[in-house]
């Protein structure tokens, strides 16, 4: 038995080839490639596996960043720089302006300038402004102010388009130019030290101040573009100017007493000429004593000025006379649309006014 076994043994090794031959290596490889195939299939499995766990996890982390953004812009309401930047390219609704959406990053960059302002150049903190027991705080107020601010814009913007109303790069130019004008008025203030100027005090970036800046035009021409009361009262005033030049600015307010045109006279007392007041001054400074100019659109862009010249002196002062028109057709529509519920807010509005403590 034992022969037979020993036997049995020697001819299976003597199956096996002892080196590797011309005529053995296709066996060899064959071989070696059955071994390694035991262990392909589960190894693309384990890749599938892999593929399907990342995209679960990815899928996880983006619902709970979701949700958390949700809780911290339509909850706790944060004005974070970081979710500032997200509602500066996502557009995310924070209200809804007669059918219009307004966007979250509107009202954060209104926002953010105010705040911006207050925490630098006033330096402000709530004690300072403290009303008294149950007063809200200034931010609050700035709160309810940006999002006022961003709920007007948003309709400027929707009746824009109906009307056709564009702002050109040009008219941003020129108005960051007569921002940045000096007190002489006649240099300017390099616009590198602007942008500097207006990082520091209100938080913006060069871009972010041009895009404000097309907002607010693009709201004053808006509004002289619906107030057709207010262009025919004042073409009415320039139709009498033109046939009487003299004629008293007070007896002229004074036809409109009691008229909901609100038109009204003012004296600007003695300023300088270069005076930033959007323009008026500067008018003003180029008439003679008794003559007048108008109708004035200023940078401000509530209504149509009529100046009058009344004294200038040697130290560079004058004085004069205003007759103002006043805007009210685009503010009275904003009215309309908040009392008739065609304005939403998605979060918890402020309504509070800054009242500084008094000593």
């Amino acid at each position: 038995m034992k022969k037979l076994t020993s036997k049995l043994k020697r001819s299976k090794q003597s199956e096996k080839p002892s080196r590797i031959t011309n005529e053995t290596v296709a066996e060899h490889r064959e071989r070696i490639l059955a071994g390694g195939r035991r262990f392909k299939y589960p190894v693309q499995y384990t890749k599938h596996r892999l593929v399907w766990t990342a995209i679960a996890i990815g899928t996880v982390v983006l619902v709970l960043f979701l949700a958390v953004s949700w809780w911290q812009l339509y909850k706790s309401q944060t004005t974070d720089s970081f979710y500032y930047r997200i509602t500066r390219v996502v557009p995310l609704p924070v209200a809804q302006v007669d059918g219009e959406s307004v966007k979250y990053g509107d009202y954060l960059l209104n926002y953010k300038m105010s705040e911006t302002y207050l925490d630098t150049a006033e330096k402000a903190s709530e004690a300072q402004y403290a009303g008294g027991a149950g007063s809200k705080s200034v931010y609050d107020y700035y709160k309810a102010q940006a999002m006022q601010n961003a709920v007007i814009d948003t309709y400027a913007q929707k009746l824009a388009k109906e009307n056709g109303i564009t702002v050109t790069d040009q008219q941003v130019n020129d108005a960051i130019r007569a921002l940045i004008q000096t007190s002489s008025g006649q240099s300017e203030i390099s616009q590198e030290v602007i942008n500097r100027s207006v990082e520091q005090l209100y938080g913006l970036s060069p871009s972010e101040n041009r895009y404000y800046l097309r907002e607010s035009l693009l709201r004053q021409a808006v509004a002289y573009k619906v107030d057709n009361t207010a262009k025919s009262t004042t073409d009415d005033i320039k139709a009498i100017l033109d046939k009487d030049p003299g004629k008293s600015f007070d007896e002229i307010a004074a036809n409109y007493r009691g008229s909901p045109t609100g038109v009204q006279t003012l004296t600007s007392g003695w300023v300088k000429k270069d005076n930033k007041d959007g323009g008026l001054a500067a008018a003003a400074a180029k008439l003679q004593k008794g003559e007048m100019a108008g109708p004035i659109k200023p940078l401000s862009g509530d209504g149509y000025y009529f100046v009058r010249l009344l004294e200038a002196n040697n130290q560079e002062e004058i004085n004069y006379q205003l007759i103002k028109v006043p805007l009210k057709e685009f503010k009275q529509q904003i009215d309309n649309l908040k009392q008739s519920g065609k304005v939403t807010y998605y979060i918890a509005v402020p309504d509070a006014k800054p009242q500084i403590q008094t000593k």
